[in-house]
């Protein structure tokens, strides 16, 4: 059985100052170390990570017993970013950042991109651009013995700001990436497992103020069938044919 855990950490090394403080002789790979132990997963999916690539240590990338995986976000330091921690038992056979494929290095890629036509090539380096998606491609067995491939999407999903609509266009216009991609994985006949943050309630039931919740106009972005945030986000989970089962 595989284990998978999704945390949104809102700075990787925010969690580590405790540690440390509290053993002085861990370093931070021990602390980060002890960290990942705790979570007792196979693959740890970490959102917010609020680190870019001149400032990530060689302490926290490499940690003993794991491999591990970022995304940066290109356009702002200390913003975003996305890390997923595989331990050894679990590493990938293939690791990709952003959904485009524009960040590709041809090197163990995910690949299986989709149809991206709607998008101009300067929309989608920008909805890479801010470290949001990783992808990991593991191969699994089946309890009949049988193996499979699982691609993991840990995604960071932006946030739309009432006062900035030129957000909710970006919001909407990743969802739409995001869904196009991982079609195109189940297309190809892996498994996908969409996981992090969404940063929006699936149903009524899962938002903390149900009561006060604002359905907001779909403002751009050709996504069927959906006028909402809340509908874009169900056309991309479900509810027939889903990524994620309810």
């Amino acid at each position: 059985m595989l284990r998978i855990v999704s945390w949104n950490i809102n700075g990787i090394r925010s969690p580590l100052q405790g540690v440390v403080c509290q053993e002085t002789s861990n370093s931070t790979s021990m602390a980060m170390r002890r960290i990942l132990d705790e979570l007792d997963a196979d693959i740890v999916c970490l959102q917010e990570t609020k680190v870019t690539r001149d400032v990530l240590t060689e302490p926290l990338a490499i940690v003993e017993g794991y491999n591990s995986y970022f995304s940066f976000s290109r356009s702002r330091s200390g913003y975003s970013g996305v890390a997923t921690f595989c331990k050894d038992s679990a590493t990938p056979v293939a690791a990709e950042e952003g959904l485009s494929g524009l960040f590709a290095t041809q090197n163990r890629d995910v690949g299986c991109y989709g149809n991206t036509d709607e998008f101009t090539q300067e929309e989608l380096r920008a909805l890479d651009s801010e470290g949001r998606a990783l992808l990991t491609q593991h191969k699994i067995r089946t309890w009949k013995g049988k193996e499979r491939t699982l691609t993991l999407i840990n995604v960071y999903c932006p946030h739309a700001d009432p006062g900035k609509p030129e957000r909710l266009t970006f919001k909407m216009r990743f969802y739409r990436l995001l869904q196009i991609r991982a079609e195109a994985l189940l297309a190809a006949g892996s498994h996908v497992i969409i996981l992090g943050d969404l940063n929006t309630a699936h149903r009524r039931i899962d938002h903390c103020d149900a009561v006060n919740l604002v359905r907001v106009p779909l403002v751009s972005g050709p996504l069927p069938d959906c006028d909402s945030i809340h509908s874009a986000s169900q056309c991309v989970l479900g509810p027939r044919g889903s990524f994620f089962c309810e």
